[in-house]
């Protein structure tokens, strides 16, 4: 292990994912992105490569890289939400317990389960199997964001949606500001008479977990704290062509345009907001960094004439009945249009990967799910690319062990308004600012597997001989000047 013998600074870890020097860039030179700006004049700047690559670039797999300082080969991610034990750490935030200090693990991808050990606060993805938190007062906010974030499903349970307002409710003693439950009013009376911006929703989530998340870091004051938003990726994924149409054979109509174009720089703007907040929570013995984990491109598949949609599940219950799993089985929606079934018993879970794995469409030779099995979960989906081979009256064939038939359209449903729009990309998006952090360095190359290692030198901690990146020493002064900023007339330190 190396040892450091600089002063220790805390981090905050703003985790915008997915995020892109290619929009981020643009809006910056517009004004548009204040704070992004202000990180990128008095901090310091790259764009780490993510070290896996297609089929593997995958959020769940990058961030997880980027938490422990692993390549995929030796942490083993293979799929979201996958089992626990079947991960190899340590994380960063399981290093600072570790060694003594206090953590803010907030939606941070691949954190389930909370450690009950850890000083300080441990609110897991909002993609977790449970809704566990540490301290369990903090629950509520999961259990919402549960219910918000699987809403994607065709058959999510429309009294899950209604109840919405109560969760909220439930909110307001862990930190829930007014001005945000004025927000969600205000956009409840908008979405009435501007219906086509109905996704303005989605970069609310954020706001509601930012404000819990304040009350919880000023209670706290961590050593290590994270703050995870997936907003602006879930725009770029759906709304890239209304924005920027110039990539793309297929052009948007100008209604697309119209209901969509704003989409992205708004979640952008909102991830400006939320970064000006983390920064006057931050101290000044804090370094803020902001990463993307990995990031996107423009998606334009030259097999998908008008763009490829995305094939979800209309009830994952057909598919339980089919594989015999009815009674012995949890399943949960993952990031669309993904599914886990947690199947305890070993015989019955081979089984079910027997079924799905024989399953066709259409054809034979036309496999109907993709899967993949670790542990006791079976995480599947419907083949993506297969929607250009069939059409709703083809039959899904589950030919073991009995042959069952079932039509592609009453199985399936492409319920989004737009094609798959972004893809994901390696060239992330990396700024820190803070003390020690030299203004103005750009750092040519690096990787986000050098991110651990830069967060442990910071805090002072031993970084284990494990971790294959380095620490990224350009982005600092040769020696820690004296911890201070400059506040603003107000008292609030100015971003």
């Amino acid at each position: 292990m190396i040892m450091r013998s600089e002063a220790p600074r805390k981090v905050l870890l703003a985790e915008f994912n997915e995020i892109t020097w290619r929009i981020a860039a643009p809006l910056i030179g517009r004004g548009a992105l204040p704070t992004f700006a202000a990180f990128a004049a008095s901090g310091a700047k790259g764009s780490p490569t993510a070290a896996e690559v297609p089929p593997d670039l995958d959020p769940w797999i990058a961030w997880t890289t980027l938490h422990t300082g692993r390549p995929q080969a030796e942490h083993g991610v293979r799929f979201l939400e996958q089992p626990p034990d079947t991960v190899t750490g340590p994380r960063v935030a399981d290093l600072a317990v570790d060694h003594g200090r206090s953590v803010g693990v907030f939606g941070t991808i691949m954190s389930w389960p909370p450690r009950r050990d850890a000083r300080g606060f441990w609110v897991p993805s909002t993609f977790s199997p449970g809704p566990e938190t540490h301290p369990e007062s903090l629950r509520p906010l999961q259990e919402l964001n549960l219910s918000q974030t699987r809403g994607h499903s065709p058959t999510a349970r429309a009294a899950e949606r209604r109840g919405a307002a109560s969760q909220l409710l439930r909110l307001v003693p862990l930190g829930l500001r007014a001005g945000t439950v004025a927000r969600l009013g205000g956009f409840l009376i908008r979405s009435r008479l501007r219906p086509h911006r109905a996704w303005e929703k989605v970069s609310l989530q954020p706001l509601v977990n930012l404000d819990v998340f304040e009350a919880q870091y000023r209670r706290h004051r961590p050593d290590f704290a994270t703050f995870h938003t997936n907003h602006v990726a879930h725009y770029m994924h759906r709304y890239w062509r209304a924005m920027d149409p110039a990539p793309f054979r297929v052009k948007p109509s100008a209604d697309e345009v119209r209901r969509y174009g704003p989409a992205i720089e708004h979640g952008y703007r909102v991830a400006d907001r939320v970064l000006a907040r983390l920064w006057r929570l931050a101290g000044p013995d804090t370094v803020v960094i902001v990463a993307s984990g990995l990031g996107q491109q423009p998606y334009d598949a030259p097999e998908f004439g008008e763009g490829r949609k995305v094939v979800r599940l209309r009830d994952v219950g057909v598919v339980l009945e089919l594989c015999g799993l009815v009674g012995h089985a949890e399943a949960l929606s993952m990031m669309a249009p993904q599914w886990n079934l947690r199947v305890p018993d070993p015989a019955r879970r081979a089984h079910a990967v027997e079924v799905l794995k024989r399953a066709w469409v259409g054809a034979p030779e036309n496999r109907l799910f993709a899967l993949d099995a670790v542990g006791d979960t079976i995480n599947f989906n419907v083949v993506q690319k297969i929607q250009r081979e069939v059409g709703p009256d083809s039959p899904c064939v589950f030919p073991h062990p009995e042959r069952r038939s079932i039509p592609f359209g009453e199985l399936c449903a492409t319920q989004d308004p737009t094609p798959k729009e972004g893809v994901h990309d390696r060239a992330g998006l990396l700024l820190m600012r803070g003390p020690g952090v030299r203004p103005g360095v750009v750092i040519d190359d690096c990787s986000t597997l050098d991110l651990a290692p830069t967060m442990l030198h910071l805090m002072g901690l031993p970084i284990p001989g494990h971790m294959k990146g380095r620490v990224l020493e350009e982005a600092f002064e040769a020696a820690r000047p004296r911890a201070s900023r400059h506040a603003s007339a107000s008292g609030r330190v100015a971003p």
